[in-house]
């Protein structure tokens, strides 16, 4: 079966979405462009393209477990398929089943290896064991193949310059092989040849996204969904839902929140939907429509854990406490036992509320919970920098400053470059735990030092302010504070 894009063989779903309630959330655009992959209008039941769709419903929906079950009732119709093995691999990873992820990708590239053996030209087979490569690690053989992939495409082209679905494969390689602007020109190729095709401008869009050309990516996708007949809701919603992303990476949130307004209003029972809009929302600070949309998202899909836990982490922050609690009860109980780093948040989460209803015995025993849950993942997952910080603010909680500390500094002795730009967390915990040992000097160069990497935290501002205080310095302090309060930190 051929498929309509080269869109599931590029690179795999990244399923963090719901699992982050800081201020920025990401749409990851790969797991909306993947929607594009086996749409067949009017696809007969139980035939390998109905499955297919079903899947994509599925997929677009964040339902991945559901997803990777209509795979299977399409591999059993055409178990050859390497395309259906690496899509099966693509949610089976994102929903944490790695081993058999793995297997699925090792099945897809055996398939495609004897594709290879009786059509060694052909060029979207050696894309595909690029990308299958790839996804397993093996990274100096992905890049031979997505050479290789490149090559032949232009041995067709040589003879047959108007073949829109080699371009095609062409347009894919040179993504993979890092050649950006020229995968773009390819694209236009393919747009010359065909005008109308909508999954090919959509691809055009993305790619303007990664490099960052913002207003040209939307007019790409907005050209797209022009195309996109009025009666074909997966499609609109896929390409509302990109819109919607890149929007959100040119920081224009209002307009996010429109795009993936049209979106449920397209598709009211999208649950992915609804909870990204939540977090949306959650970082415009309102809190009240986050929490509808949350709502909305929990009534269809009752199960999700995350979407308990943000829940309650709003309820919280509007001090509606005991509803709060009820939520991260909810969350603990839908959250898998093996997903260590998720219990010992949402634990930790549940002792600061607890904290602020005067339950304090209650608040201990629930951060000790986060400590032992923390110290799980960190069994598996020694330079877990995320870890190591959070079990720093656990043991903050109880007190135990000595640990925190070097809980504190164990995070910052495993993160990179990249993260310690991006969060100065572990710098923060540090100069707390410092303080709470009496050690001011020392927590105010590690207050300095967080803000040194990012000044718009205003924990920092006020740890420092502190410190400052404590060393006698009240105007340096007094100058902190009001820092602190500008950046929005709550005295309490």
């Amino acid at each position: 079966m051929e498929n309509k894009g080269m869109l599931a063989e590029r690179r795999p779903v990244h399923h963090g979405l719901s699992e982050t309630s800081h201020g920025k959330f990401k749409i990851i655009f790969c797991l909306i462009s993947l929607a594009a992959l086996f749409i067949c209008a009017g696809a007969q039941e139980n035939t390998t393209d109905y499955w297919m769709k079903k899947a994509t419903e599925f997929r677009y929906r964040g339902s991945f477990e559901e997803s990777a079950q209509a795979y299977d009732k399409a591999l059993q119709i055409d178990p050859e398929n390497a395309t259906i093995w690496i899509s099966k691999a693509l949610d089976l990873g994102s929903i944490g089943k790695e081993n058999e992820s793995l297997k699925a990708y090792e099945t897809a590239l055996r398939l495609t290896e004897e594709t290879l053996k009786n059509h060694p030209q052909d060029a979207r087979a050696w894309h595909r064991k690029g990308q299958i490569l790839s996804n397993l690690g093996r990274e100096e053989e992905a890049l031979q193949a997505f050479e290789k992939a490149l090559a032949t495409s232009n041995q067709i082209i040589e003879n047959d310059q108007k073949n829109a679905s080699v371009l095609r494969v062409k347009a894919e390689a040179l993504v993979n092989l890092g050649r950006w602007g020229e995968s773009l020109q390819t694209l236009d190729k393919v747009i010359e040849i065909d005008p109308k095709n909508y999954d090919v401008i959509g691809r055009k869009g993305e790619l303007l996204m990664m490099m960052g050309r913002f207003n040209e990516s939307l007019e790409a996708l907005d050209r797209a969904t022009q195309l996109i007949p009025a009666n074909d809701t997966l499609e609109l919603v896929t390409y509302w839902s990109a819109k919607s992303e890149v929007l959100q990476s040119a920081e224009r949130l209002e307009e996010a929140i429109a795009a993936l307004d049209k979106v449920t209003d397209l598709d009211p029972q999208n649950a992915a939907a609804w909870r990204i809009k939540g977090f949306l929302l959650e970082g415009l600070g309102r809190n009240n429509d986050s929490l509808a949309a949350f709502e909305e998202a929990i009534k269809i899909d009752p199960e999700d854990a995350h979407s308990w836990s943000t829940k309650a982490g709003l309820l919280s922050m509007m001090k509606m406490y005991d509803e709060s609690l009820q939520a991260y009860d909810r969350a603990l109980e839908l959250t898998p036992a093996n997903d260590t780093t998720r219990l010992a948040e949402t634990w930790l989460l549940k002792g600061d509320a607890l904290n602020k209803t005067g339950r304090q015995e209650e608040a201990l025993q629930a951060y000790q919970s986060s400590v032992e849950n923390i110290d799980k993942t960190l069994q598996n997952d020694s330079n877990n920098t995320a870890a190591w910080s959070q079990k720093g603010r656990a043991l903050l909680k109880l007190s135990r400053y000595d640990e925190a500390l070097k809980a504190y500094e164990q995070a910052i002795e495993t993160a990179t470059a990249e993260v310690s730009l991006h969060f100065p967390d572990a710098w923060i915990g540090k100069g707390d735990a410092l303080r709470a040992l009496g050690k001011n000097g020392e927590a105010l160069e590690a207050y300095d030092k967080a803000i040194d990497i990012n000044p718009i935290f205003g924990n920092a501002w006020h740890g420092k302010g502190e410190a400052e205080r404590a060393l006698g310095k009240v105007y340096n302090a007094s100058m902190s504070f009001y820092v602190a309060q500008k950046l929005g930190y709550e005295w309490g």
